[in-house]
């Protein structure tokens, strides 16, 4: 079937879904399984797409993060990784890497500490810096540094993905972002680190 009656289908079966959550779980699914129809979707209605990969759907699905958990996009980092981050960042299967988008998930868009559920703030915006700035996507890597969380409804979430512990804090957090900062420098010496919130 012809892309541009692939898009129209994709685009009449999200149209469909009732509800903005129910349809960001149906776009990310669509990134997942098929990447270049995700992206012509996203390019070709931009004004409709983005406010459901992104603001404002992101935050919400932000909380509801592990629940409605399919499949690991990014790369998470965690602070048990301190002394092996060079490591675990040149396990990533491109190396060509020119934007890192990374949080600690603390200060999600104003909706405060969401620990390892902030991941879709990094997938959700290098979505849109493809999508706005023809970028290739394997160039792009979001990435989450998962020092524990201060929520405590996610602490006690059998279903929470992240580390099951108070934040990191003081000296040991800025020596593991200095490792990270270090580590990114020698995998993908020609990358942008943008980190978000």
């Amino acid at each position: 079937c012809p892309p541009e009656v692939q898009v129209e289908r994709t685009l009449m079966n999200l149209r469909r879904i009732p509800d903005n959550i129910g349809k960001y779980v149906f776009l990310t699914a669509l990134q997942a399984r098929n990447e270049q129809l995700f992206y012509k979707l996203l390019i070709n209605y931009i004004e409709e797409i983005m406010p459901l990969i992104y603001t404002p759907t992101v935050g919400q699905a932000c909380k509801l993060y592990a629940h409605l958990f399919r499949r690991t996009r990014g790369m998470y980092i965690a602070a048990s990784d301190r002394g092996e981050v060079r490591e675990v960042l040149d396990n990533w299967p491109y190396k060509d890497i020119r934007v890192i988008v990374v949080t600690d998930g603390e200060r999600i868009l104003g909706l405060g500490d969401l620990g390892t559920n902030g991941i879709g703030i990094p997938v959700g915006k290098l979505a849109l810096y493809v999508a706005c700035a023809g970028g290739p996507p394997y160039q792009c890597l979001p990435v989450m540094l998962d020092v524990g969380t201060n929520n405590e409804e996610y602490l006690a979430d059998r279903f929470y993905l992240g580390l099951r512990q108070r934040r990191l804090g003081g000296e040991a957090y800025f020596d593991f972002v200095d490792e990270f900062i270090r580590g990114v420098q020698q995998v993908f010496p020609d990358a942008l680190i943008q980190f978000e919130d």
